[in-house]
């Protein structure tokens, strides 16, 4: 047991050798408008090829962590809430049917690929307790050091009010720094930030962000996509704040085909904060 902890310890070390190309470790955020379609069902086959990417990555001794949305919606499909019902109330349901969904959607397909998943749920306040985050932090270790890609997501069933992050996206920031990873990866329904509205064809997409610069926020745009709960304002917050902990985040859009293969390429077709 200890030879092959070892040997595992060991392998982790020539990663930076062998792919020195591409990052060893990364997380990797999905929002919700590239898990679902327009009408606010699970897009199966979407789901399928980003898990495919994954596991292409695994399969190239890549650590990673998958911090997904979509339990809300998945419950939303499957469930109408009674009319009357109070919104949080009627997000903790929702997420609560949903999330059992989603995990067994994650299952199967990683499964394909002979891999296991794991579901780890969340609250702001688990980061903000020292024995918390410890307990957190070892999961983590441990499913990785398992070769089990952990899927994680907000606690929406007991999240409420100040223990609610902004997004998803905050929760991706708070893992990256807390697991000290590579870089997050950013999927959205746009492929980054662009110096006009994305769907002008006229603007130009802004490749490279360094962190310590505030001049772009004079380009987001207020408006966010149909079902997610945050937008592009937030994602650069949270890029810049976790780029400035070393951690360079890439901007980009989840329904690009193939897009992960990018990052063994090393030419990422969206933005990239460092």
């Amino acid at each position: 047991m200890i030879a092959h902890f070892l040997a595992r310890k060991w392998a982790f070390f020539l990663f930076p050798i062998i792919f020195a190309a591409m990052y060893n470790s990364l997380v990797i955020k999905v929002g919700t408008n590239v898990l679902t379609r327009p009408d606010g069902r699970l897009d199966i086959t979407n789901i399928s090829h980003l898990v495919d990417q994954i596991a292409a990555l695994k399969a190239e001794g890549v650590n990673l962590v998958l911090v997904s949305s979509g339990a809300v919606g998945a419950g939303r499909e499957l469930l109408q809430v009674r009319t009357g019902t109070e919104e949080v109330a009627r997000r903790q349901v929702q997420s609560a049917v949903g999330q059992v969904r989603l995990m067994e959607i994650y299952r199967q397909l990683f499964s394909n690929h002979g891999l296991l998943c794991a579901q780890v749920l969340a609250t702001k306040g688990d980061f903000r307790d020292d024995l918390h985050a410890d307990n957190m932090l070892n999961c983590f270790q441990a499913l990785l050091l398992d070769e089990v890609v952990p899927v994680v997501n907000e606690n929406d069933v007991v999240a409420v009010t100040e223990l609610m992050f902004t997004d998803n996206d905050e929760l991706a920031g708070l893992v990256s720094r807390m697991l000290k990873v590579d870089a997050l990866v950013i999927l959205s329904s746009v492929d980054g930030l662009f110096d006009g509205p994305p769907e002008n064809a006229e603007s130009k997409l802004i490749q490279r962000i360094e962190a310590g610069d505030e001049s772009v926020l004079s380009f987001v745009q207020e408006k966010k996509t149909s079902f997610g709960r945050g937008g592009m304002a937030t994602k650069l917050r949270i890029a810049t704040q976790t780029a400035a902990a070393g951690i360079p985040v890439l901007l980009g859009n989840g329904r690009t085909p193939n897009i992960l293969n990018e990052l063994i390429s090393g030419n990422w077709p969206g933005t990239t904060v460092k």
